[in-house]
């Protein structure tokens, strides 16, 4: 595998881990008004955006499902990754 194959793989492994990491913050009183979660989201929110715009258009329920989408879809990115640059 490439370098770039190898860096991409790694870069959408750490980026699945981010979402998580801020997903589990914000079910915590004092997570959501952290620095840490303002770093983490200012991460993701180019990943999460576009996906939270579109399921609004669908879906205004309580539940945030654009955390698991995004895992999804990078996870999906991740296997092109392998097949493309293995």
């Amino acid at each position: 595998m490439s370098t770039i194959g190898l860096a991409l793989y790694y870069l959408f492994d750490i980026l699945s881990w981010i979402i998580i990491i801020k997903s589990l913050m914000s079910w915590f009183p004092n997570g959501m008004g952290s620095k840490l979660y303002y770093i983490l989201n200012n991460i993701t929110e180019p990943i999460e955006g576009p996906i939270r715009s579109i399921m609004y258009k669908y879906n205004s329920g309580p539940v945030d499902f654009s955390p698991m989408i995004a895992i999804l879809v990078l996870m999906l990115l991740k296997r092109v990754a392998l097949i493309v640059f293995y």
